[in-house]
Parts: structure tokens; C-alpha cells; sequence
């Protein structure tokens, strides 16, 4: 009897243990009380596969052999899709800046070896678009049909195109870099209008004010119905779309905290392949009667696109704590989703903080910026990480949002807006978790978080599928590797060469 008794009592207590483990626990801690320890805020000396340039170098290469993802997905278990989705936009993007990173650091150091490594890359990184681009890059239907990947505008005919917008930053930062003497050993395959036009269809085509004729009139074109199936627009889509163009924003604002990120980026690009041009200056797109106030007639009409939709996300985006929602529908604060906020903030700040016409707006970013990273701070795990949601501190750690954390961390030290030993040490351990415990030997990342609507609940987000390999994951930690590596110029500079870094 006491035997049984006692089996009984281990039996309620396992259980009693189990169900403690799975609640959803808040995590106030994480590194709130945190002192970093002398010397562990150096983000320039890495050894292994935490050192930037080689982790950057291997993480490209890695992407160039690899076909295009469905939505992110690159496993065995998913056919390649039949467009350029998102994820791999943003892995494109990650890897021209790593290299144009890396050319800089071996110019600075006259490595002419390792110059040459980095114009190969870039070199393969045009080929592999340029495939894309001209019909050379394919999918297999589900009848074993194989065609060329899709790259028309709006051949979709899903009700919100924002995720394939993005797809024309790829040939928008190619032609805000092919001129520059550094890259004249890259052999590009279109001439910059070439490019320029193709990409400018998308970042003009993304704000233009459509009546409901014109919607309806370019949605039903038969020059898009590959699908067979075009799109019907229904009045409450119209009405939603037509609130946000009469007040100058974007008609695929949706709100959804992914979407901030997306926006911004095409509109970011197209201003760094235009802001030398005048007559890109003012907005002549003719938005509704109330939206004037806010269109700054004097600036780059995509930079002020960018500045303005980052703005409207700050500002009616829900959340909580120096975090954001999902989306207004989905009150959780899920890391990919603020890992775009992070992410997206700083870069749009690093092109306005100088320019007096958007100081207001400079300085709103710079305080929701910086309250976002202690967020971030108090939540990090002791591990370095940080959890699929981020303040489940029981949720299984996520490697994409971590590494867009780290980037935040790492672009905000070298900007000089945060502090260098708190934010240099945590940037360096989330940095280092990542190479050490996610970078798969052949420079997959492992447990990316799959793409992910917006959910109801939080077990929504906790049962998310992860893969290795994603290019959510491959994309942040290129953006890593490019960010150490600009710090590391940074150093190199004031040092007058490589001597002397610390």
C-alpha cells in the first residue's frame, strides 16, 4: 500500500512539474538586472565561424548554390515556388551588402585576394538574378510541367501583394551600386535604366492611387490570369485600400507588423537608386484631399513614402512594452514580427537623422527605436537568444528574430545610440549562440520559424513549424555578418589600417 502510495505521489508530481514547464510563463527577467562582464561588449574579434567575413563569405556562397524557396522554405519536403518569394528578396539584399562590405574592409586592409573573393560572389549574386530575370531560373507545376519563375507585376491574383512587391528592390539596389568604381570587376547583365525601370515599376506601382475601374481593369487583364483564377475586388477591399491612398499611404497597408518592413524596403531602395535624380523630388501621385499634410513635396518622393509609412506602423501598430503586435487581430508579440520593427527602424533613421526636414520624425524613431531595444534586453535569454514569443520565456528559442535582434543591437552601438557595454555584450552573445548553436555546418541556419500569419492564439505560434535552411534565418544573419563587418571598417578607418583593432 505504501509502495503504491508513494508511485502515486511521484506520479502527481511529474505532473505538477510538466504543466509548470508548459505554462506560459512571462519573462520579465532575461538581461533586465544584467552586468556585462569587462572586455564582452568587443563585436570585432570573433574567432571560428563567428568571424564575420568567413561566416559572410561561407553564408553567400551558401545561397548562391541554393534554389529559390517557397516562401522561405528550402528543405527537401518543398518544391522551389514559382516566384521570388519575400524571404529570398531579403537574402538577396543581405548578401550584396555583406559583400559590398567585405570589398570595402579588403580595399582598407589592401587585401587584394580577398577583394577579388567578394567581386566573384557579387559576380555570381548578378548571374543568379539575371536568371531569374530572363526566364532561366524554373519550377515544376504539379503536373510536372516546368516553366520559368514568375517575375510580372500583380500576376498573382491573391487580395494583398505586398509580400511580392518587395521583388523589385532586388534590381532597385543593383542599380544604386553598378556605377561605383569599387565593383568594375562585376560584369552586370541589364544597363542601370534597365534595371531601374524594372524595380521602379514595383515602388511606384505599390502607392498608386487606383480608382476602383483601374483596380479592376489591371486585375482582369488577361496578360494576368496565369493562375486562371483572377482576382475579384470586393467593395469593403476597395473601401479598406481607398482609406489609406486618400491619406498618402500605400494601398497594401494592412498593418501587420511584417508589412512595415516590406513597405519601407522597396521604397528605401528606390530612393538609394534616385536620390541623386531631382526629378524624383515631390510626390505627383494625386492622393485624397486629406492626405497633404503629411507628403513632403520637398524630398524624394520614396524616401518620403518610407519615412511616412514607417511612421503611420509606430504609430497605430498595438502593443505593449517597447513591443509590437503581430497585427491589431493578433496580440502577441511574435520575434520574426518585431525582429522586422527592429530591424526596419534603424535603417530607416540612418537615412533621415541628417536631413532637418524630418527631424520630427527622425527623433519619434529614435525614442520608439531605443525603447525597443531595452525591451529586447530585459527579454533575452540567458542564452543569448531570444523566444519565438519573445516574453514566453518558456517558448522554444527562434533563430531568425534573434539574429534581427542582434542586428538591431549591433547597428545601434555602431551608430553610437546605444550603449556600447550593455548593448556590445548582449549583441555579442546573441551573435555567438548563433554561430555556435544554430549555423549548421553546411551555413544552414536551424530553427527558423516557418512563415507565419497572424494568429488568434498563442499555441498558434509555439506549434509554428521550423526548418533548417530557411532564408528568414539566412537573410538576418547575412545582415549580421554585413553589420560587424561595417563596424569592423568603422575600426579599421580610424586606425588607418588593420593594426591596432581591438
Amino acid at each position: 500500500m505504501m509502495i503504491r502510495f508513494t508511485a502515486i505521489l511521484s506520479l502527481l508530481l511529474s505532473c505538477s512539474l510538466l504543466l509548470s514547464a508548459c505554462g506560459e510563463k512571462e519573462n520579465p527577467g532575461g538581461n533586465g538586472n544584467w552586468t556585462p562582464k569587462p572586455g564582452s561588449s568587443d563585436l570585432l574579434n570573433f574567432t571560428g565561424k563567428a568571424e564575420p567575413l568567413e561566416c559572410g563569405r561561407n553564408l553567400v556562397a551558401h545561397f548562391i548554390e541554393t534554389p529559390q524557396s517557397n516562401w522561405g522554405r528550402t528543405d527537401a519536403g518543398k518544391k522551389p515556388s514559382s516566384l521570388i518569394t519575400y524571404p529570398d528578396v531579403c537574402a538577396y539584399l543581405g548578401a550584396f551588402w555583406f559583400l559590398e562590405a567585405a570589398i570595402d574592409n579588403a580595399i582598407l586592409t589592401g587585401d587584394d585576394e580577398a577583394k577579388q573573393e567578394a567581386i566573384t560572389l557579387m559576380q555570381e549574386m548578378v548571374d543568379k538574378y539575371d536568371d531569374v530575370i530572363t526566364g532561366k531560373t524554373t519550377y515544376t507545376t504539379d503536373a510536372g510541367e516546368v516553366r520559368p519563375v514568375f517575375t510580372d507585376l500583380l500576376w498573382r491574383h491573391e487580395s494583398n501583394r505586398v509580400d511580392y512587391y518587395l521583388f523589385g528592390a532586388i534590381s532597385l539596389h543593383i542599380a544604386s551600386i553598378m556605377d561605383d568604381p569599387k565593383y568594375s570587376g562585376v560584369a552586370w547583365k541589364q544597363t542601370r535604366e534597365e534595371y531601374l525601370e524594372f524595380g521602379l515599376e514595383y515602388a511606384e506601382n505599390q502607392f498608386y492611387p487606383y480608382t476602383r475601374s483601374e483596380f479592376d481593369a489591371r486585375f482582369n487583364s488577361p496578360d494576368y490570369n496565369i493562375t486562371g483564377n483572377l482576382f475579384t475586388m470586393s467593395t469593403s477591399d476597395y473601401n479598406s485600400w481607398k482609406n489609406y491612398m486618400d491619406q498618402g499611404y500605400s494601398w497594401q497597408t494592412r498593418l501587420w507588423i511584417d508589412d512595415m518592413f516590406m513597405i519601407t524596403a522597396l521604397q528605401m531602395q528606390a530612393y538609394q537608386a534616385t536620390k541623386n535624380d531631382a526629378s524624383y523630388i515631390g510626390d505627383d501621385f494625386p492622393y485624397g484631399g486629406s492626405s497633404a499634410s503629411n507628403i513632403d513635396q520637398s524630398q524624394n518622393c520614396f524616401l518620403d513614402r518610407a519615412v511616412r509609412e514607417m511612421k503611420l506602423y509606430i504609430e497605430e501598430l498595438p502593443g505593449g512594452d517597447g513591443l509590437y503586435y503581430h497585427a491589431p487581430s493578433a496580440p502577441f508579440y511574435w520575434a520574426r514580427g518585431n525582429g522586422w520593427m527592429a530591424v526596419g527602424m534603424p535603417l530607416v533613421l540612418e537615412l533621415i537623422k541628417d536631413i532637418p526636414a524630418y527631424k520630427e520624425e527622425a527623433d519619434l524613431l529614435r525614442e520608439e527605436y531605443e525603447t525597443m531595444m531595452e525591451a529586447l534586453l530585459r527579454y533575452q535569454l540567458p542564452t543569448g537568444g531570444w523566444a519565438q514569443l519573445v516574453d514566453k520565456s518558456n517558448y522554444w528559442e527562434e533563430s531568425s528574430g534573434s539574429a534581427m535582434f542582434a542586428f538591431a543591437f549591433i547597428t545601434g552601438v555602431k551608430n553610437g545610440w546605444l550603449d556600447q557595454e550593455k548593448y556590445g555584450a548582449a549583441a555579442r552573445k546573441a551573435w555567438e549562440q548563433l554561430t555556435d548553436f544554430y549555423l549548421l555546418a553546411n551555413y544552414d541556419v536551424n530553427e527558423v520559424c516557418e512563415g507565419t500569419g497572424a494568429g488568434k492564439t498563442a499555441e498558434h505560434y509555439y506549434n509554428a513549424k521550423r526548418y533548417p535552411g530557411d532564408t528568414h534565418g539566412q537573410a538576418a544573419m547575412m545582415w549580421c555578418c554585413y553589420a560587424l563587418t561595417q563596424l569592423e571598417n568603422d575600426a579599421v578607418s580610424a586606425n588607418d589600417g588593420a593594426a591596432g583593432i581591438k
